[in-house]
């Protein structure tokens, strides 16, 4: 009786692994110390559970997964899951595709889910699912009899040829030095707009981006832009576990870490525990730029019906890209109208209408031809204001030279330091009075918008300082009482 009563326990445990990915995880945890469970692990789990009986019934999932790091993330997602989503619809066939930051870190978790699916327990819950013989590359195998194909590369890898029924990714971003970087946040999401979403299987597929965040503008705020800007972005959910959730939870994991432990790390951590243990980057620099009021316009309907007296301001630098992780300045041309009114008392409100960005990367020779070729497209009517101080003086009298006959040539010569520069264009943007005109600045607006977002502590501020130079060069700020 004592034997029945065993098997019968045993049945109903490799039942419940077969069906419940929490299960599944108890079932096979491959780690020397217990498998601890805590509310978020629950809750992934359960989501995954579902996603994969949604997928088995013709729907997709898309999921943006936030979780503190060393809160076991990725033993769900990129080890279990894929191994259990595999064994679970074998007779499926699937395709698993797994990207990360780095060519190690996903090539590791798919010698995992191999071991997890050579391991007796799991071959007493999905006989004969196993990777196939000869496939010894973490990189792409197949499993035994099945048309299926799991690769691992490192984001920006290629997968051309490759499909998914599951997409995973997992640990996007590095280290802070990636995160901070334009270059790397615009690779990334060049890599997962081009080339992983193009991978997805029909009739159905599951999309899971799985991380610790580490920035406003990383994969996953540009996915959740992207989301409010286009209908037809696919449809995210997010499952966010911050460490701490006033009203539901003190300590997200107390079943493993201690109050002391979060409490030392948000102490070390300090503004960055925003984005690593709150799950919610916060814009770097103390919000001195209202960004989100910026008003967008997609055609010239709602521009100023008096012509606007217009001018381009320049930002210089003479230094080009010369290694992917090299990031230096740029040179910024913004073309900008400012208008101003008196309602009286003393008053004087500006508002800042820029019709065009243009930027590039370059040594002096090829700055200085962009700088041409943007003067001769603005006309002779728009002078362009440069900067002619510093290292720059010399680069000034060489551009207005270059551009004699072609338009006006000013210089600009702002006193005081970069925020002293900008103090008068954030009462502009509070006040919602910075107007964009989206089709002429669509190219660079997202890192002119950043800059401004990040400012000071930002990488770049080359963008702000060319829209300091035409707003200064046009507003007249000299004696106003207020600036609005």
């Amino acid at each position: 009786m004592a034997i029945d009563k065993r098997k019968a326990k045993l049945e109903k445990a490799r039942r419940l692994a077969r069906g419940s990915l929490l299960a599944f995880l108890r079932w096979c945890w491959w780690m020397p110390h217990p498998l601890v469970v805590g509310r978020h692990t629950r809750a992934i789990c359960d989501r995954l559970t579902r996603a994969s009986d949604e997928w088995r019934d013709g729907k997709s999932t898309f999921l943006l997964i936030a979780v503190p790091f060393r809160h076991g993330k990725s033993d769900i997602v990129s080890r279990a899951f894929p191994a259990w989503f595999l064994g679970r619809n074998a007779d499926r066939q699937p395709d698993v595709i797994m990207s990360g930051y780095g060519t190690s870190l996903v090539r590791g978790f798919s010698k995992r889910v191999k071991r997890i699916m050579e391991e007796p327990r799991y071959q007493m819950l999905f006989p004969g699912v196993h990777p196939a013989r000869g496939s010894n590359k973490a990189e792409e195998w197949q499993v035994e009899d099945s048309a299926g194909t799991v690769v691992a590369q490192g984001l920006g890898g290629s997968v051309t040829g490759k499909g998914a029924h599951l997409l995973v990714i997992d640990d996007y971003c590095k280290n802070r030095a990636e995160a901070v970087s334009t270059i790397f946040r615009n690779k990334t999401w060049d890599a997962f707009r081009n080339d992983l979403m193009t991978r997805l299987n029909a009739p159905a597929s599951i999309v899971i981006v799985c991380a610790t965040p580490w920035h406003v503008d990383d994969l996953r705020g540009r996915i959740r832009r992207a989301m409010e800007e286009d209908p037809s972005f696919p449809r995210f959910e997010e499952l966010n576990f911050p460490a701490t959730k006033p009203g539901e939870w003190e300590y997200l994991f107390p079943e493993r870490f201690s109050p002391e432990w979060y409490d030392a790390q948000r102490a070390s951590l300090r503004k960055q525990a925003a984005a690593l243990l709150d799950c919610e980057p916060k814009v770097e620099g103390g919000n001195r730029f209202a960004t989100d009021r910026i008003v967008i316009h997609h055609d010239m309907k709602g521009w100023p019906k008096l012509r606007l007296r217009e001018g381009r301001g320049w930002d210089l630098a003479s230094s080009a890209k010369e290694r992917d992780k090299d990031d230096p300045d740029w040179t910024w041309g913004i073309r900008a109208g400012v208008r101003t009114t008196h309602p009286g008392a003393g008053l004087v409100i500006r508002e800042l209408w820029i019709s065009s960005m243009t930027a590039c990367r370059a040594e002096a020779t090829e700055r200085n031809e962009l700088i041409r070729s943007t003067a001769l497209a603005d006309g002779p009517g728009v002078a362009q204001h440069i900067e002619a101080f510093g290292a720059y003086k010399d680069a000034y009298t060489q551009l207005r030279d270059l551009l004699r006959g072609v338009c006006m040539v000013r210089p600009s010569r702002l006193p005081g330091d970069k925020a002293a520069k900008l103090a008068d264009l954030e009462p502009v943007f509070e006040a919602g009075n910075v107007h964009v005109y989206l089709p002429g600045c669509a190219r660079f607006f997202d890192e002119w918008r950043s800059q401004f977002a990040a400012f000071p502590d930002g990488a770049h501020d080359d963008a702000c300082d060319a829209t300091a130079v035409i707003f200064h060069a046009l507003a007249g700020t000299a004696g106003s009482t207020m600036l609005i």
